[in-house]
Protein backbone atom coordinates (compact mmCIF):
# COMPACT_ATOMS: atom_id res chain seq x y z
CA UNK A 1 0.00 0.00 0.00
CA UNK A 2 1.76 3.26 -1.00
CA UNK A 3 1.96 6.02 1.16
CA UNK A 4 -0.63 8.92 1.13
CA UNK A 5 2.39 11.71 1.67
CA UNK A 6 6.51 10.86 0.98
CA UNK A 7 7.81 13.53 3.24
CA UNK A 8 9.43 12.44 6.59
CA UNK A 9 7.51 11.94 9.54
CA UNK A 10 8.21 11.68 13.37
CA UNK A 11 7.53 8.11 14.42
CA UNK A 12 4.20 7.71 15.30
CA UNK A 13 4.37 4.15 17.47
CA UNK A 14 5.79 4.73 20.60
CA UNK A 15 8.40 1.72 21.26
CA UNK A 16 6.91 -0.63 23.89
CA UNK A 17 8.00 -0.47 27.53
CA UNK A 18 10.07 3.20 26.79
CA UNK A 19 9.71 5.79 29.16
CA UNK A 20 7.28 7.84 26.34
CA UNK A 21 5.46 5.09 26.12
CA UNK A 22 4.98 4.63 30.50
CA UNK A 23 4.08 8.27 30.18
CA UNK A 24 1.22 7.76 27.94
CA UNK A 25 -0.47 4.67 29.46
CA UNK A 26 -0.22 6.14 33.22
CA UNK A 27 -0.97 9.90 32.60
CA UNK A 28 -3.58 10.51 35.19
CA UNK A 29 -7.38 12.08 34.12
CA UNK A 30 -10.41 12.59 36.45
CA UNK A 31 -12.21 9.82 35.41
CA UNK A 32 -9.17 7.17 35.37
CA UNK A 33 -8.86 8.24 39.31
CA UNK A 34 -12.95 8.40 39.35
CA UNK A 35 -12.37 4.49 38.14
CA UNK A 36 -9.55 3.63 40.77
CA UNK A 37 -11.65 5.04 43.56
CA UNK A 38 -14.30 2.93 42.38
CA UNK A 39 -12.35 -0.26 42.27
CA UNK A 40 -10.23 0.44 45.51
CA UNK A 41 -13.88 0.75 47.72
CA UNK A 42 -15.62 -2.26 45.82
CA UNK A 43 -12.04 -4.43 46.34
CA UNK A 44 -12.12 -3.12 50.35
CA UNK A 45 -15.87 -3.85 50.64
CA UNK A 46 -15.51 -7.26 49.20
CA UNK A 47 -12.38 -7.75 51.41
CA UNK A 48 -14.40 -6.81 54.79
CA UNK A 49 -17.53 -8.40 53.97
CA UNK A 50 -16.18 -11.81 52.84
CA UNK A 51 -13.80 -11.93 55.94
CA UNK A 52 -16.29 -11.04 58.38
CA UNK A 53 -18.98 -13.62 56.90
CA UNK A 54 -16.18 -16.04 56.03
CA UNK A 55 -17.07 -16.86 52.38
CA UNK A 56 -14.63 -19.40 50.72
CA UNK A 57 -12.83 -17.75 47.09
CA UNK A 58 -12.04 -14.20 49.07
CA UNK A 59 -9.29 -13.67 46.34
CA UNK A 60 -11.81 -14.82 43.62
CA UNK A 61 -13.96 -11.82 45.30
CA UNK A 62 -11.49 -8.94 45.54
CA UNK A 63 -10.74 -9.73 42.10
CA UNK A 64 -13.74 -9.32 40.47
CA UNK A 65 -14.14 -5.24 40.98
CA UNK A 66 -11.01 -5.57 38.24
CA UNK A 67 -12.42 -8.01 36.17
CA UNK A 68 -16.05 -6.33 35.69
CA UNK A 69 -15.42 -2.76 36.02
CA UNK A 70 -15.53 -0.56 32.21
CA UNK A 71 -15.04 2.66 31.13
CA UNK A 72 -19.12 2.87 31.59
CA UNK A 73 -22.24 1.88 33.64
CA UNK A 74 -23.76 0.48 30.62
CA UNK A 75 -20.75 -1.69 29.77
CA UNK A 76 -20.13 -2.66 33.51
CA UNK A 77 -23.41 -4.00 33.72
CA UNK A 78 -23.50 -5.34 30.71
CA UNK A 79 -20.36 -7.40 31.70
CA UNK A 80 -21.76 -8.20 34.90
CA UNK A 81 -24.76 -9.94 33.11
CA UNK A 82 -23.28 -11.81 30.91
CA UNK A 83 -20.49 -12.97 33.29
CA UNK A 84 -23.18 -13.67 35.68
CA UNK A 85 -25.47 -15.57 33.19
CA UNK A 86 -21.80 -17.75 31.26
CA UNK A 87 -20.98 -18.63 35.13
CA UNK A 88 -24.01 -20.05 35.86
CA UNK A 89 -24.27 -21.89 32.66
CA UNK A 90 -20.57 -23.63 33.12
CA UNK A 91 -21.27 -24.48 36.59
CA UNK A 92 -24.55 -26.30 35.15
CA UNK A 93 -22.59 -28.03 32.39
CA UNK A 94 -19.62 -28.66 35.05
CA UNK A 95 -21.67 -30.53 37.94
CA UNK A 96 -23.62 -32.60 34.92
CA UNK A 97 -20.44 -33.86 33.41
CA UNK A 98 -19.35 -34.69 36.75
CA UNK A 99 -21.89 -37.28 37.27
CA UNK A 100 -19.53 -39.11 33.93
CA UNK A 101 -16.37 -37.93 34.61
CA UNK A 102 -15.42 -37.75 38.39
CA UNK A 103 -12.99 -40.75 39.20
CA UNK A 104 -12.61 -41.38 35.33
CA UNK A 105 -9.97 -38.88 33.88
CA UNK A 106 -10.19 -40.72 30.64
CA UNK A 107 -13.75 -38.89 30.27
CA UNK A 108 -12.00 -35.96 31.70
CA UNK A 109 -9.81 -35.23 29.47
CA UNK A 110 -11.58 -35.03 26.45
CA UNK A 111 -14.27 -33.73 28.17
CA UNK A 112 -11.92 -30.76 28.74
CA UNK A 113 -10.54 -30.33 25.48
CA UNK A 114 -14.12 -30.38 23.80
CA UNK A 115 -15.05 -27.57 26.47
CA UNK A 116 -11.97 -25.35 25.23
CA UNK A 117 -12.46 -25.78 21.96
CA UNK A 118 -15.91 -25.15 21.82
CA UNK A 119 -15.65 -21.85 24.16
CA UNK A 120 -12.76 -20.26 22.03
CA UNK A 121 -14.78 -21.03 19.03
CA UNK A 122 -17.83 -19.92 20.42
CA UNK A 123 -15.53 -16.75 21.20
CA UNK A 124 -14.58 -16.11 17.89
CA UNK A 125 -18.21 -16.46 16.04
CA UNK A 126 -20.83 -15.78 18.34
CA UNK A 127 -22.03 -12.65 18.78
CA UNK A 128 -21.70 -12.29 22.26
CA UNK A 129 -18.15 -14.16 22.01
CA UNK A 130 -16.79 -13.18 26.08
CA UNK A 131 -20.58 -15.46 27.02
CA UNK A 132 -19.29 -18.61 24.90
CA UNK A 133 -15.50 -18.05 26.26
CA UNK A 134 -16.41 -17.63 29.79
CA UNK A 135 -19.26 -20.79 29.52
CA UNK A 136 -16.31 -22.83 28.05
CA UNK A 137 -13.50 -21.29 30.76
CA UNK A 138 -15.38 -22.19 33.72
CA UNK A 139 -16.24 -25.61 32.29
CA UNK A 140 -12.32 -26.25 32.03
CA UNK A 141 -11.21 -24.98 35.13
CA UNK A 142 -14.20 -26.68 37.33
CA UNK A 143 -12.98 -29.98 35.69
CA UNK A 144 -9.63 -29.60 36.10
CA UNK A 145 -9.46 -29.54 39.75
CA UNK A 146 -11.60 -32.85 40.04
CA UNK A 147 -9.05 -34.94 41.08
CA UNK A 148 -7.98 -32.71 43.91
CA UNK A 149 -10.99 -32.70 45.94
CA UNK A 150 -11.57 -36.06 48.19
CA UNK A 151 -15.34 -36.82 47.65
CA UNK A 152 -18.57 -35.81 45.33
CA UNK A 153 -19.98 -33.30 48.00
CA UNK A 154 -17.27 -31.34 48.69
CA UNK A 155 -16.24 -30.71 45.52
CA UNK A 156 -19.52 -29.62 44.50
CA UNK A 157 -20.17 -27.65 47.40
CA UNK A 158 -17.11 -25.97 46.57
CA UNK A 159 -17.90 -25.59 43.16
CA UNK A 160 -21.50 -23.79 44.15
CA UNK A 161 -19.58 -21.76 47.00
CA UNK A 162 -17.41 -20.35 44.41
CA UNK A 163 -20.52 -18.99 41.94
CA UNK A 164 -21.36 -17.49 45.44
CA UNK A 165 -18.06 -15.55 45.71
CA UNK A 166 -18.01 -14.33 41.87
CA UNK A 167 -21.71 -13.03 42.11
CA UNK A 168 -21.85 -10.83 45.13
CA UNK A 169 -18.77 -9.73 43.92
CA UNK A 170 -19.21 -8.82 40.55
CA UNK A 171 -22.66 -7.48 41.53
CA UNK A 172 -21.23 -5.27 44.15
CA UNK A 173 -18.91 -3.75 41.36
CA UNK A 174 -22.11 -3.38 39.28
CA UNK A 175 -24.00 -1.11 42.09
CA UNK A 176 -20.57 0.99 43.13
CA UNK A 177 -20.06 1.77 39.19
CA UNK A 178 -23.80 2.44 39.07
CA UNK A 179 -23.70 5.44 41.87
CA UNK A 180 -20.84 6.83 40.94
CA UNK A 181 -19.41 6.92 37.77
CA UNK A 182 -21.25 9.74 35.38
CA UNK A 183 -24.00 9.02 33.01
CA UNK A 184 -22.99 8.76 29.53
CA UNK A 185 -25.64 10.21 27.56
CA UNK A 186 -27.52 8.17 25.35
CA UNK A 187 -24.75 5.13 25.28
CA UNK A 188 -26.61 2.56 24.50
CA UNK A 189 -28.47 3.59 21.98
CA UNK A 190 -25.14 3.67 19.71
CA UNK A 191 -24.21 0.30 20.62
CA UNK A 192 -24.76 -2.15 17.34
CA UNK A 193 -27.85 -3.99 18.01
CA UNK A 194 -26.86 -7.87 16.76
CA UNK A 195 -29.08 -9.31 14.14
CA UNK A 196 -27.80 -12.69 14.35
CA UNK A 197 -26.25 -15.00 16.55
CA UNK A 198 -23.01 -15.53 14.84
CA UNK A 199 -21.09 -13.68 13.05
CA UNK A 200 -21.16 -13.55 8.85
CA UNK A 201 -18.08 -16.08 8.47
CA UNK A 202 -18.67 -18.04 11.19
CA UNK A 203 -19.22 -21.20 9.33
CA UNK A 204 -16.99 -20.64 6.26
CA UNK A 205 -13.61 -19.41 7.84
CA UNK A 206 -11.15 -21.94 9.30
CA UNK A 207 -8.94 -19.33 10.75
CA UNK A 208 -11.58 -19.48 13.72
CA UNK A 209 -11.24 -23.52 14.00
CA UNK A 210 -7.78 -23.34 13.50
CA UNK A 211 -7.79 -20.60 16.62
CA UNK A 212 -9.67 -22.82 18.94
CA UNK A 213 -7.33 -25.89 18.03
CA UNK A 214 -4.58 -23.92 18.67
CA UNK A 215 -5.69 -22.76 22.27
CA UNK A 216 -6.79 -26.26 23.10
CA UNK A 217 -3.58 -28.04 22.11
CA UNK A 218 -1.52 -25.18 24.19
CA UNK A 219 -4.08 -25.78 27.14
CA UNK A 220 -3.97 -29.01 27.57
CA UNK A 221 -0.17 -29.69 26.95
CA UNK A 222 -0.08 -27.88 29.95
CA UNK A 223 -2.58 -29.93 31.42
CA UNK A 224 -0.74 -32.86 30.74
CA UNK A 225 2.76 -31.64 32.04
CA UNK A 226 1.86 -30.35 35.26
CA UNK A 227 -0.57 -33.67 36.24
CA UNK A 228 1.96 -35.80 35.12
CA UNK A 229 4.74 -34.27 37.24
CA UNK A 230 2.51 -34.11 39.76
CA UNK A 231 2.92 -30.34 40.45
CA UNK A 232 -0.66 -28.74 40.10
CA UNK A 233 0.38 -25.47 41.93
CA UNK A 234 1.43 -24.26 38.59
CA UNK A 235 -2.19 -24.77 37.15
CA UNK A 236 -1.96 -21.30 36.10
CA UNK A 237 -0.13 -22.44 32.96
CA UNK A 238 -3.80 -23.48 31.76
CA UNK A 239 -5.27 -20.28 32.60
CA UNK A 240 -2.68 -18.37 31.13
CA UNK A 241 -3.54 -20.01 27.29
CA UNK A 242 -6.77 -19.29 27.36
CA UNK A 243 -7.05 -15.81 28.55
CA UNK A 244 -4.24 -14.50 26.43
CA UNK A 245 -5.26 -16.18 23.32
CA UNK A 246 -6.15 -13.63 20.95
CA UNK A 247 -7.11 -13.01 17.22
CA UNK A 248 -3.34 -12.72 16.31
CA UNK A 249 0.15 -13.88 17.36
CA UNK A 250 1.15 -10.34 18.26
CA UNK A 251 -1.92 -9.61 20.34
CA UNK A 252 -1.81 -12.60 22.44
CA UNK A 253 2.42 -12.55 22.95
CA UNK A 254 1.87 -8.42 24.21
CA UNK A 255 -0.90 -9.55 26.35
CA UNK A 256 1.42 -12.44 27.32
CA UNK A 257 4.17 -9.98 28.51
CA UNK A 258 1.19 -7.91 30.10
CA UNK A 259 0.15 -11.12 32.45
CA UNK A 260 3.50 -11.56 33.18
CA UNK A 261 4.71 -8.38 34.19
CA UNK A 262 1.38 -7.75 35.95
CA UNK A 263 2.36 -11.18 37.50
CA UNK A 264 5.02 -10.25 38.62
CA UNK A 265 4.89 -6.73 40.18
CA UNK A 266 1.89 -8.59 42.36
CA UNK A 267 3.85 -10.90 43.47
CA UNK A 268 6.12 -8.70 44.73
CA UNK A 269 3.84 -6.60 46.21
CA UNK A 270 2.29 -10.11 47.95
CA UNK A 271 5.92 -10.84 48.91
CA UNK A 272 6.27 -7.74 50.65
CA UNK A 273 3.28 -8.03 52.55
CA UNK A 274 3.87 -11.50 53.53
CA UNK A 275 6.91 -11.03 54.56
CA UNK A 276 7.39 -7.45 56.35
CA UNK A 277 3.43 -6.61 56.78
CA UNK A 278 1.71 -9.40 57.69
CA UNK A 279 3.44 -10.27 61.03
CA UNK A 280 2.57 -7.94 62.18
CA UNK A 281 -1.41 -7.52 61.13
CA UNK A 282 -3.79 -7.61 64.45
CA UNK A 283 -6.67 -6.27 63.19
CA UNK A 284 -8.25 -5.91 59.83
CA UNK A 285 -8.00 -2.25 59.59
CA UNK A 286 -4.17 -2.85 59.08
CA UNK A 287 -5.55 -5.56 55.97
CA UNK A 288 -7.99 -2.66 54.69
CA UNK A 289 -5.07 -0.33 54.52
CA UNK A 290 -3.20 -2.78 52.85
CA UNK A 291 -5.54 -3.72 50.03
CA UNK A 292 -6.35 -0.24 49.20
CA UNK A 293 -2.99 0.77 48.39
CA UNK A 294 -2.16 -2.41 46.26
CA UNK A 295 -5.79 -2.01 44.63
CA UNK A 296 -4.92 1.77 43.93
CA UNK A 297 -1.58 0.39 42.11
CA UNK A 298 -3.20 -2.43 40.22
CA UNK A 299 -6.60 -0.04 39.45
CA UNK A 300 -4.29 2.63 38.05
CA UNK A 301 -3.31 0.12 35.62
CA UNK A 302 -6.36 -1.40 34.94
CA UNK A 303 -7.71 1.70 33.83
CA UNK A 304 -5.71 2.65 31.04
CA UNK A 305 -5.76 1.97 27.26
CA UNK A 306 -5.92 -1.82 26.37
CA UNK A 307 -2.68 -1.75 25.69
CA UNK A 308 -1.73 -1.84 29.51
CA UNK A 309 -4.80 -2.09 31.35
CA UNK A 310 -4.38 -6.40 31.70
CA UNK A 311 -1.22 -6.00 33.54
CA UNK A 312 -3.21 -4.07 35.98
CA UNK A 313 -5.92 -7.08 36.23
CA UNK A 314 -2.89 -9.28 36.55
CA UNK A 315 -1.26 -7.10 39.52
CA UNK A 316 -4.39 -7.33 41.18
CA UNK A 317 -5.04 -11.69 40.59
CA UNK A 318 -1.25 -12.03 41.72
CA UNK A 319 -1.75 -10.12 44.50
CA UNK A 320 -5.02 -11.11 46.43
CA UNK A 321 -4.26 -14.76 44.78
CA UNK A 322 -1.01 -14.98 47.09
CA UNK A 323 -2.21 -13.24 50.12
CA UNK A 324 -5.53 -14.54 50.65
CA UNK A 325 -5.05 -18.41 51.69
CA UNK A 326 -7.79 -18.32 54.33
CA UNK A 327 -9.04 -16.27 56.55
CA UNK A 328 -5.79 -15.47 59.04
CA UNK A 329 -2.74 -14.33 57.64
CA UNK A 330 -0.43 -17.04 55.89
CA UNK A 331 3.40 -16.80 55.01
CA UNK A 332 3.81 -19.52 52.98
CA UNK A 333 5.44 -18.20 49.67
CA UNK A 334 4.80 -21.47 47.72
CA UNK A 335 1.89 -20.15 45.98
CA UNK A 336 3.62 -16.92 44.43
CA UNK A 337 6.68 -19.04 42.90
CA UNK A 338 4.06 -21.57 41.63
CA UNK A 339 1.75 -18.68 40.02
CA UNK A 340 4.66 -17.32 38.40
CA UNK A 341 6.19 -20.44 36.92
CA UNK A 342 3.16 -21.55 35.96
CA UNK A 343 2.12 -18.36 33.98
CA UNK A 344 5.85 -18.30 32.36
CA UNK A 345 4.94 -22.17 31.31
CA UNK A 346 1.85 -20.91 29.57
CA UNK A 347 2.65 -17.82 28.08
CA UNK A 348 6.32 -20.33 26.58
CA UNK A 349 3.89 -22.64 24.83
CA UNK A 350 1.01 -20.41 23.91
CA UNK A 351 3.77 -18.25 22.09
CA UNK A 352 4.76 -20.95 20.18
CA UNK A 353 1.86 -22.49 19.59
CA UNK A 354 1.05 -19.08 18.03
CA UNK A 355 3.91 -18.13 16.25
CA UNK A 356 4.17 -21.65 14.51
CA UNK A 357 0.82 -23.39 13.60
CA UNK A 358 -1.47 -21.16 11.59
CA UNK A 359 0.19 -17.80 12.71
CA UNK A 360 -2.38 -14.97 11.89
CA UNK A 361 0.00 -11.99 11.82
CA UNK A 362 -0.80 -8.16 12.86
CA UNK A 363 0.36 -6.74 10.19
CA UNK A 364 -2.59 -8.40 8.09
CA UNK A 365 -4.96 -7.25 10.18
CA UNK A 366 -3.50 -4.16 10.50
CA UNK A 367 -3.33 -3.28 6.17
CA UNK A 368 -7.34 -4.45 5.85
CA UNK A 369 -8.22 -2.11 8.84
CA UNK A 370 -6.01 0.98 7.21
CA UNK A 371 -7.72 -0.21 4.08
CA UNK A 372 -10.57 0.13 5.72
CA UNK A 373 -9.62 3.34 7.40
CA UNK A 374 -8.79 4.93 4.07
CA UNK A 375 -11.96 4.06 2.13
CA UNK A 376 -13.98 5.76 5.01
CA UNK A 377 -11.89 8.78 5.67
CA UNK A 378 -12.36 9.67 1.49
CA UNK A 379 -16.46 9.34 1.67
CA UNK A 380 -15.54 11.85 4.70
CA UNK A 381 -13.41 14.21 2.62
CA UNK A 382 -16.21 14.83 -0.36
CA UNK A 383 -18.81 16.17 2.32
CA UNK A 384 -20.64 18.63 1.69
CA UNK A 385 -21.24 18.78 -1.84
CA UNK A 386 -23.10 21.62 -3.46
CA UNK A 387 -26.16 19.93 -5.10
CA UNK A 388 -26.98 18.33 -1.38
CA UNK A 389 -28.60 20.22 1.75
CA UNK A 390 -26.69 21.26 4.79
CA UNK A 391 -28.83 19.02 6.93
CA UNK A 392 -28.13 15.92 5.30
CA UNK A 393 -24.36 16.86 4.79
CA UNK A 394 -24.55 17.20 8.90
CA UNK A 395 -26.13 14.08 9.03
CA UNK A 396 -23.95 12.37 6.96
CA UNK A 397 -20.90 13.49 8.44
CA UNK A 398 -22.16 12.97 12.21
CA UNK A 399 -22.64 9.41 11.55
CA UNK A 400 -19.23 8.61 9.68
CA UNK A 401 -16.46 10.46 12.15
CA UNK A 402 -17.26 8.19 14.76
CA UNK A 403 -16.85 5.27 12.64
CA UNK A 404 -13.93 6.26 11.01
CA UNK A 405 -11.87 7.38 14.12
CA UNK A 406 -13.06 4.07 15.32
CA UNK A 407 -11.07 1.99 12.63
CA UNK A 408 -8.15 4.28 12.86
CA UNK A 409 -7.92 3.23 16.16
CA UNK A 410 -8.06 0.06 15.68
CA UNK A 411 -5.34 0.13 12.93
CA UNK A 412 -3.31 2.48 15.40
CA UNK A 413 -3.11 -0.96 18.07
CA UNK A 414 -2.23 -3.19 15.19
CA UNK A 415 0.29 -0.74 14.01
CA UNK A 416 2.26 -1.37 17.85
CA UNK A 417 1.03 -4.88 17.97
CA UNK A 418 3.24 -6.14 14.91
CA UNK A 419 6.57 -5.22 16.94
CA UNK A 420 5.86 -8.32 18.70
CA UNK A 421 5.96 -10.24 15.38
CA UNK A 422 8.92 -9.12 13.90
CA UNK A 423 12.12 -9.70 15.57
CA UNK A 424 13.15 -12.20 13.02
CA UNK A 425 11.29 -10.87 9.87
CA UNK A 426 13.20 -10.34 6.66
CA UNK A 427 14.01 -6.36 5.53
CA UNK A 428 11.11 -6.35 3.44
CA UNK A 429 8.85 -6.69 5.94
CA UNK A 430 10.67 -3.64 8.10
CA UNK A 431 10.31 -1.62 5.14
CA UNK A 432 6.58 -2.50 4.83
CA UNK A 433 5.43 -1.99 8.26
CA UNK A 434 7.43 1.76 7.94
CA UNK A 435 5.60 2.74 5.39
CA UNK A 436 2.24 1.49 6.89
CA UNK A 437 2.57 3.55 10.09
CA UNK A 438 3.72 6.71 7.66
CA UNK A 439 0.57 5.62 5.67
CA UNK A 440 -1.55 5.56 9.14
CA UNK A 441 0.37 9.02 10.82
CA UNK A 442 -0.43 11.21 7.33
CA UNK A 443 -3.94 10.07 7.16
CA UNK A 444 -5.07 10.66 10.62
CA UNK A 445 -3.84 14.57 10.05
CA UNK A 446 -6.04 14.64 7.02
CA UNK A 447 -8.67 12.95 9.85
CA UNK A 448 -8.04 15.75 12.13
CA UNK A 449 -8.72 18.43 9.51
CA UNK A 450 -11.73 16.59 7.81
CA UNK A 451 -13.45 16.46 11.03
CA UNK A 452 -12.55 20.08 11.68
CA UNK A 453 -13.92 21.03 8.48
CA UNK A 454 -17.28 19.40 9.74
CA UNK A 455 -17.83 21.90 12.84
CA UNK A 456 -20.34 24.48 13.22
CA UNK A 457 -17.87 27.42 12.11
CA UNK A 458 -16.82 25.66 9.20
CA UNK A 459 -20.47 24.81 8.13
CA UNK A 460 -21.43 28.43 8.10
CA UNK A 461 -18.75 29.64 6.25
CA UNK A 462 -19.53 26.54 3.67
CA UNK A 463 -23.34 28.25 3.39
CA UNK A 464 -21.12 31.72 2.61
CA UNK A 465 -19.52 30.63 -0.04
CA UNK A 466 -20.28 31.67 -3.84
CA UNK A 467 -21.45 29.06 -5.93
CA UNK A 468 -18.11 28.96 -7.40
CA UNK A 469 -16.39 28.48 -4.86
CA UNK A 470 -17.98 25.88 -3.94
CA UNK A 471 -18.16 23.90 -6.53
CA UNK A 472 -14.57 23.96 -7.44
CA UNK A 473 -14.10 22.92 -3.31
CA UNK A 474 -16.01 20.53 -4.14
CA UNK A 475 -14.27 18.94 -7.19
CA UNK A 476 -10.68 19.41 -5.21
CA UNK A 477 -11.63 17.24 -1.89
CA UNK A 478 -13.27 14.80 -5.31
CA UNK A 479 -9.88 14.66 -6.36
CA UNK A 480 -8.34 14.23 -3.24
CA UNK A 481 -10.78 11.48 -1.74
CA UNK A 482 -10.15 9.35 -4.46
CA UNK A 483 -6.56 10.00 -4.55
CA UNK A 484 -7.06 8.07 -1.02
CA UNK A 485 -9.07 5.52 -2.15
CA UNK A 486 -5.91 4.61 -4.70
CA UNK A 487 -3.77 4.44 -1.82
CA UNK A 488 -6.05 2.55 0.52
CA UNK A 489 -5.82 -0.25 -3.23
CA UNK A 490 -1.98 0.13 -3.63
CA UNK A 491 -3.25 1.92 -6.98
CA UNK A 492 -0.28 3.89 -7.66
CA UNK A 493 -1.27 5.45 -11.02
CA UNK A 494 1.28 8.08 -12.33
CA UNK A 495 -1.75 11.02 -12.88
CA UNK A 496 -2.90 10.56 -9.78
CA UNK A 497 -0.73 13.48 -8.87
CA UNK A 498 -1.09 15.84 -11.64
CA UNK A 499 -4.95 15.59 -11.02
CA UNK A 500 -4.62 16.94 -7.45
CA UNK A 501 -2.29 19.61 -8.75
CA UNK A 502 -4.73 20.59 -11.60
CA UNK A 503 -8.01 20.61 -8.93
CA UNK A 504 -5.42 22.38 -6.65
CA UNK A 505 -4.38 25.09 -8.65
CA UNK A 506 -8.21 25.58 -10.19
CA UNK A 507 -9.31 25.92 -6.46
CA UNK A 508 -6.06 28.42 -6.15
CA UNK A 509 -7.68 30.72 -8.59
CA UNK A 510 -10.79 30.68 -7.49
CA UNK A 511 -10.55 31.29 -3.94
CA UNK A 512 -8.49 34.39 -4.66
CA UNK A 513 -10.00 35.69 -7.22
CA UNK A 514 -13.37 35.75 -5.05
CA UNK A 515 -10.86 36.72 -2.53
CA UNK A 516 -12.09 34.15 0.29
CA UNK A 517 -10.78 33.92 3.00
CA UNK A 518 -11.53 31.86 5.96
CA UNK A 519 -10.38 28.91 8.36
CA UNK A 520 -11.76 26.29 5.60
CA UNK A 521 -9.24 27.61 2.85
CA UNK A 522 -6.36 26.69 5.64
CA UNK A 523 -8.14 23.38 5.93
CA UNK A 524 -8.22 22.33 2.62
CA UNK A 525 -4.63 23.29 1.80
CA UNK A 526 -3.77 21.22 5.18
CA UNK A 527 -5.46 18.12 3.51
CA UNK A 528 -3.91 18.70 -0.04
CA UNK A 529 -0.39 19.38 1.54
CA UNK A 530 -0.68 15.96 3.57
CA UNK A 531 -2.71 13.89 0.42
CA UNK A 532 -0.33 14.61 -1.97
Amino acid sequence: MSAISASPVEPAILPFGSLEWFKRELAPTPARARRTAIMVAAAVLCVIISMTLQVPELSVTAYMPFFMSKESKFLTTLTGVIGLIGLTIGIGVSLLLYKFTYGHPELRIPGMAIAIFLGMWLSRVFVLGPLGFLIGFVVTATQSVGEAVPSPELLVRGILWLWVAIAYGAGLTVVLNTLFLPNTPNESSHSPKPKDLFVSDAFTNAAHVHFALKVTLAAMFCYIVYMAIDWSGIHTALITCTFIALESTGATLHKGLLRMGGCVIGGALALFTIVFLMPHMVTIASLVVVVACASAIAGWVATGSEMISYAGLQIAFAFFYSVFQGYAPDTDLDNVRNRVVGILFGLIVTGLVFRYIWPERTIDRLRDALRQALRQLARLLEIPRPDTSLEKAKAEAHDLIPETSKTFEQARRYAELTTFELEESPNGERTSLGNLEETLSRAEEVLVAATSLANDQAWNEWQRLPAAAKTAESELRSVAAKRIERAAASDERKDAGANLSTAFARWTETMQALQVKNSRVALVSQIVTEVQ
